[in-house]
């Protein structure tokens, strides 16, 4: 519901947005407010407030002749989806919809309804739903709609309940933050205004505010909120605003604040530990870590913290994160805070879902590691490990002397081996060429080897497509001298190494029955 920031103050904001229309006849409001029962499927007992600023809305007439509304966050996996058609069919119209089913399931008698996301929802509902304002457009399309809503998974007591706006022209509008992340001992403040189309002044309240925290009302529409959470105040918290233009009106807005311990020292690469010799093995508590904006991209780049090592000496560096007890990404860079350039990057190594970097690092240059994680994680215990590494990954690959033909078809094998020291894995690319009375007969091949850091043997057969030889009969491949070129590429998977070798040779072609 909320994305990662690195903090350089004491929060991080994100407003919600509200499309206000120019007079002040009414406000264009798009939003999406719900909250879960203890105990309900679909909402997992929460609330949420998701405004433009957290994702894209869309609205069109569904296959009920009612409304469909999407909601597509910019985080992914975050979506939101609701269904509401009348019965028998019918346009949707402003009025109350009792006794609702699961949409598009419902019987044609009853009005449909379906609210679900996040990868959640139910087999069967039921509920009821109230159109504010609905307003179709030209060629089925929905140019505003308002609703009001509660669904029951599974005929259980527990219900999620909320209110859906799509350019909704309210009386009163409220905005206030949608998602705040702060640090423990950090003060957060922010202003709350509410608008009124007919500008008549707004009373604002506020409910569930956290212990210490304080709202102001400041009589001129707008609101003051104030709070410092203690060390002891990690966690989640939802505050909701009230708007009431005294003359029976009223709207709401809600604000996630998540209070979270301090981040590591070495959070962002200006604060980076320094390592001064090796072997070297740090722990720390990376739980709490953010990325950055600035963070370079290695299969993810939540939970950032920075390790810095400049060698004395030209040697080859091992990094690890084995020992840790989360899903680790790792890389290297050369360079300096904000032009760097990556020497490797690793996501699983060595079986495990930790990370290993191996390079080749020279006297007197200062080398950054980034450890990070493909998505937050907690407990994030993390081990950087900084050793000498072993050599490089190698691997050679032969062509055999001799392969053979058959003398009916045409067709070639040869054959050869890869001797590699390390689990690799080895693809070869070639081309055999044979000259048969001036006129030149190719072929071509590939195989697949996995290396078991010894010596493995390869055969496979020569695909050519058939020629005609002095226009009479097919130019086949025969017994005789004949040249290969080929590619081999290898790759440990391990370490995330590429290596190339190129082959160039010639093979006698045996007669084979």
């Amino acid at each position: 519901m909320f994305k990662n920031f690195r903090f350089a103050g004491a929060c991080v904001v994100s407003l919600s947005a509200f499309a206000l229309s120019p007079s002040a006849q009414g406000q264009q409001v798009t939003s999406l407010s719900m909250t879960s029962d203890a105990g309900d499927y679909v909402g997992q007992g929460l609330t949420y407030f998701l405004t433009p600023t957290d994702g894209t809305f869309s609205a069109s007439v569904n296959s009920g002749g009612g409304v469909s509304i999407a909601y597509q966050g910019f985080t992914p996996g975050d979506f939101w989806n609701l269904d509401f058609a009348a019965p028998n069919n019918q346009p949707l119209t402003v009025g109350t919809y009792l006794n609702a089913t699961r949409f598009p399931f419902e019987v044609s008698s009853v009005p449909g309804l379906a609210v679900y996301g996040d990868g959640r929802g139910c087999n069967n509902d039921n509920g009821s739903f109230q159109v504010l304002q609905i307003v179709y457009g030209p060629n089925n399309t929905v140019s505003a709609f308002d609703a009001t809503f509660e669904q029951h998974c599974e005929g259980a007591v527990p219900a999620l309940r909320g209110e859906i706006r799509y350019n909704a022209n309210v009386v009163v509008a409220v905005t206030a933050p949608t998602h705040i992340q702060v640090v423990e001992n950090q003060n957060v403040m922010f202003t709350v205004t509410g608008v009124d189309a007919q500008a008549r002044r707004v009373v604002l309240t506020a409910s569930n505010l956290p212990a210490g925290a304080t709202f102001t009302d400041l009589q001129n529409s707008t609101g003051s909120f104030s709070w410092t959470p203690t060390s002891a105040q990690a966690g989640t918290y939802i505050v909701t605003f009230i708007g009431d233009n005294q003359a029976g009106n009223t709207s709401t807005a809600s604000t996630q604040i998540v209070v979270i311990p301090p981040p590591p020292a070495n959070d962002d690469i200006a604060s980076v530990t320094r390592i001064a010799s090796i072997p070297n093995s740090a722990s720390q508590d990376a739980t709490t870590a953010t990325s950055s904006p600035s963070d370079p991209w290695c299969y993810g780049n939540n939970q950032s913290v920075w390790f810095t090592y400049t060698p004395t000496v030209n040697e080859r560096l091992e990094a690890n994160t084995f020992g840790s007890n989360y899903d680790t990404t790792l890389s290297v860079y050369t360079g300096s805070p904000g032009n760097l350039t990556q020497m490797g990057c690793n996501d699983d190594a060595g079986g495990t879902v930790q990370s290993r970097v191996r390079f080749d690092a020279t006297a007197g240059t200062q080398y950054y590691f980034m450890v990070g994680s493909l998505y937050p994680q907690s407990p994030a215990n993390l081990v950087f490990n900084l050793q000498l590494a072993p050599p490089p990954f190698t691997f050679t690959p032969s062509i055999a002397q001799f392969g053979s033909v058959r003398a009916s078809t045409g067709v070639v094998t040869i054959s050869g081996s890869v001797t590699c020291n390390a689990n690799s894995f080895v693809t070869l690319f070639g081309q055999i060429k044979q000259t048969r009375g001036g006129a030149p007969i190719n072929g071509f091949f590939s195989a697949f080897v996995s290396c078991d850091s010894t010596t493995v043997s390869w055969s496979t057969t020569v695909q050519s497509q058939t020629q005609l030889f002095h226009g009479r009969a097919a130019a086949l491949f025969a017994a005789g001298k004949a040249s290969i070129t080929a590619t081999a590429f290898g790759f440990d998977p391990d370490t995330g190494e590429f290596k190339q070798v190129d082959i160039s040779t010639s093979v006698t072609l045996r007669g084979a029955q």
